[in-house]
């Protein structure tokens, strides 16, 4: 029995111009910033990001059948990274993570007493940066990290 998770279809017996395999597609992603940790999981990544595949015939009957994607867009790169940039689980997202981390510390330690709130740092953080930063990250960082300094913020009743 042969396994089609994607439903792509009858394979194809050869390469069309637009499509690449998966070391040339691993290559374009690691090329524009989107670091994935290996080339195993190309079909549930692109699968998860809208990204076509096919399947070609297999040559011989031993091992998988190998899939080809269509060249995405720059847009389409784009939209990717944005998207990996927000959630913490993906790499660059833990990348990201640690940024953040770093900038929210940075910026109550700079502050002047009775200045920033929780959510006037992460605003901050979310407009330096360019990703989203919420008062609940700031909060729990804070608390863990500086928690003997929290008198220093302005208080919102």
């Amino acid at each position: 029995m042969e396994s089609n998770p994607y439903n792509l279809g009858p394979p194809l017996d050869e390469k069309p111009s637009n499509y690449i395999d998966g070391d040339e597609l691993f290559d374009l992603l690691k090329k524009n910033n989107i670091p994935l940790a290996d080339k195993d999981n190309l079909p549930r990544f692109c699968n998860a990001n809208d990204i076509k595949m096919q399947r070609l015939k297999r040559v011989g009957s031993g091992g998988t059948t190998p899939h080809i994607y269509k060249i995405p867009s720059q847009n389409k790169l784009e939209e990717i990274r944005d998207k990996m940039k927000n959630t913490t689980s993906s790499i660059l997202g833990k990348k990201i993570l640690i940024k953040k981390k770093a900038k929210i510390l940075e910026i109550f330690d700079k502050a002047i007493d009775k200045t920033e709130t929780k959510s006037s740092i992460a605003d901050k953080v979310t407009k330096i940066l360019g990703v989203s930063c919420n008062r609940k990250l700031v909060s729990r960082l804070l608390d863990s990290k500086r928690a003997s300094k929290l008198e220093k913020l302005k208080r919102v009743s």
